[in-house]
C-alpha cells in the first residue's frame, strides 16, 4: 500500500505538468485582431499550456511545430478574443412580475427567503452558461450578498465548478438604504446584507479596507442609488478613490444620471456603469479623463421579453421603450464622438425568459442598433473590456503571451452581428470546454 501511495506521489508531477504544457495548433478561418479592429486571414494561433505562443501565417508554422501542437481545425470558423462581459450579476436573479415597478423589487426576497446558499447554487449555474457562451471573463458588480462572489470566484479558480474568469467587488458602497426601496426603519439593517452602507469619508475608507482584505478585485460604489434618493457625497466617492488607489484597484461607479456621473468623475472613479443621462461637457470629461463608460443597454428583443412580462395590456410601453432606447443610442454615439472609452457590460439579472447568458450577447446586438459597427462593437467586448477588469496585456486581444482565451463563431461575424449567437469553440487558460 505505502508503495502505491509513494509511486502515485513520484507520478502526479508528471502528470500535472504535461497536463499544464498541452500544446495546441489552431487552424483559423479568419481571426479578429482587436488592436486593429480588423479581420485576418490565414492564421494559426499556436498554444502551449494556459497561454498563447505565438499567432503567425500557416505556411510560416514549421514541422517540428506541426508536430509537437494537437491540430484544432477552426478555419470554418471566425475567432476571436473571448469575450468579456464588463458589468454582471451572477448571483441576483430578479423576478419579473405584471405592472413591475421599483416597489416590487425582489431583492428583499432573495436576502430574506433565500439568502447565500441557494445564490451560490444559482451563480455556479449561471457561470457555466457564460462561458459556454463564449464569455471567458467577466466583472462581477455586487448584488451578491456577504462576498458570495468571492466564494463563487474561488469555486471557479479550485476546479469545482466550470465558470469564466471572474473580477469580483463583493459588496458595493453605498449611501443609506442601498437600492431597496421601501425598508421601513425597523428593518433597514436588512440593507446591510447586500451593501456597505458608507456614513463618512473615515468610514468610506475602512470600508474598502473591508474589501480589500475579502479579496475582491475591483471597488463598486453607487453615485446615486436610484430607486432610492440618498447618493454618495462627492467627499465621501473622492476618499474611496483614493483609498483604493492605493491597492491598485480601480473604481467603477453606478450613476444614471448626469448629476451623478459628473459627480463620480470629479471624485476620480475610473470607470461609470450605465450612464443614461449624459451632457456633453460631462463625456469631455470623462474623455480628457480616460474614464471608461459601460453602457448597459440591451437589445429590442430584451425590451420586447421585457415589456411582455411586465406590462402585457400597456399599450404605452412599446412607445415608451423606444424612446428609451433612443436616447441611449444618442448618449452612446456622443460618448464616441468625444473619445470616450466604451467597455461592453450587460447588466444581466433580470429575468425576461431567456436562456441564461443570452442577454449578455444580446447586448452586443443592442449597441449594432444604437448605431455602431460591428469592429467597434468587438472591441467593446474585448481589449476595451480588458481594460475595464484592469488586465490590460493579459487578455482581450489574440497575442503571444496573453492568457489562451479563444472563442470561434460564424464566419460571416463581420457582417452580422448575430453570428456572435453560434459558439462552436471556448478555450479559456489553454482549457477546451466547448468543441472538444
Amino acid at each position: 500500500m505505502k508503495k502505491t501511495i509513494f509511486l502515485a506521489l513520484l507520478i502526479l508531477p508528471y502528470f500535472s505538468k504535461a497536463q499544464i504544457s498541452h500544446k495546441y495548433l489552431i487552424k483559423t478561418g479568419k481571426l479578429f485582431d482587436s488592436e486593429t479592429g480588423t479581420f485576418k486571414i490565414g492564421l494559426d494561433v499556436l498554444v502551449d499550456g494556459s497561454r498563447i505562443e505565438g499567432v503567425k501565417p500557416d505556411k510560416d508554422v514549421t514541422a517540428n511545430e506541426r508536430q509537437d501542437h494537437q491540430l484544432i481545425d477552426l478555419s470554418k470558423y471566425t475567432i476571436l478574443p473571448g469575450l468579456i462581459d464588463s458589468h454582471t450579476h451572477l448571483l441576483f436573479r430578479e423576478e419579473l412580475q405584471p405592472g413591475m415597478d421599483f416597489s416590487t423589487l425582489s431583492l428583499e426576497k432573495v436576502l430574506t427567503q433565500q439568502g447565500d446558499a441557494y445564490r451560490a447554487i444559482y451563480g455556479a449555474v449561471r457561470a457555466k452558461a457564460y462561458l459556454e457562451a463564449g464569455i471567458t471573463s467577466v466583472q462581477d458588480l455586487g448584488n451578491s450578498g456577504k462576498f458570495a462572489d468571492i466564494a463563487l470566484r474561488k469555486a471557479i479558480n479550485d476546479g469545482l465548478v466550470i465558470g469564466p474568469r471572474m473580477r469580483c467587488a463583493g459588496q458595493g458602497l453605498s449611501s443609506e438604504g442601498g437600492q431597496l426601496p421601501g425598508l421601513i426603519y425597523q428593518h433597514r439593517g436588512i440593507a446591510n446584507d447586500e451593501y456597505r452602507i458608507i456614513t463618512s469619508p473615515t468610514d468610506a475608507i475602512q470600508a474598502v479596507r473591508e474589501n480589500v482584505t475579502q479579496g475582491v478585485n475591483v471597488i463598486k460604489i453607487y453615485s446615486n442609488n436610484t430607486p432610492n434618493r440618498t447618493a454618495l457625497s462627492v467627499d465621501e466617492m473622492r476618499a474611496i478613490v483614493t483609498e483604493a488607489h492605493r491597492y491598485h484597484l480601480r473604481v467603477t461607479a453606478h450613476a444614471t444620471d448626469n448629476q451623478a456621473v459628473y459627480n463620480a468623475v470629479i471624485a476620480g472613479v475610473d470607470g461609470i456603469e450605465h450612464g443614461y443621462d449624459v451632457a456633453d461637457s460631462t463625456l469631455i470629461m470623462m474623455a480628457k479623463k480616460k474614464v471608461i463608460l459601460v453602457p448597459t443597454d440591451g437589445d429590442s428583443t430584451i425590451f420586447a421579453n421585457y415589456v411582455k412580462i411586465a406590462y402585457p395590456d400597456d399599450k404605452n410601453a412599446g412607445p415608451q421603450i423606444k424612446k428609451m432606447l433612443n436616447a441611449q443610442a444618442s448618449r452612446l454615439q456622443r460618448a464616441l464622438k468625444y473619445g470616450v472609452i466604451i467597455a461592453a457590460g450587460s447588466d444581466d439579472y433580470i429575468d425576461v425568459k431567456m436562456p441564461y447568458a443570452a442577454w449578455s450577447k444580446h447586448t452586443l446586438i443592442g449597441y449594432q442598433e444604437e448605431g455602431v459597427s460591428i469592429p467597434q462593437i468587438l472591441q467593446f467586448a474585448t481589449i476595451n473590456a480588458a481594460k475595464q477588469l484592469n488586465m490590460s496585456g493579459k487578455i482581450g486581444a489574440l497575442k503571444i503571451g496573453f492568457l489562451a482565451d479563444i472563442i470561434a463563431v460564424d464566419n460571416n461575424i463581420d457582417t452580422d452581428i448575430h453570428a456572435i449567437l453560434n459558439i462552436h469553440f471556448v478555450m479559456k487558460d489553454g482549457v477546451v470546454y466547448v468543441g472538444k
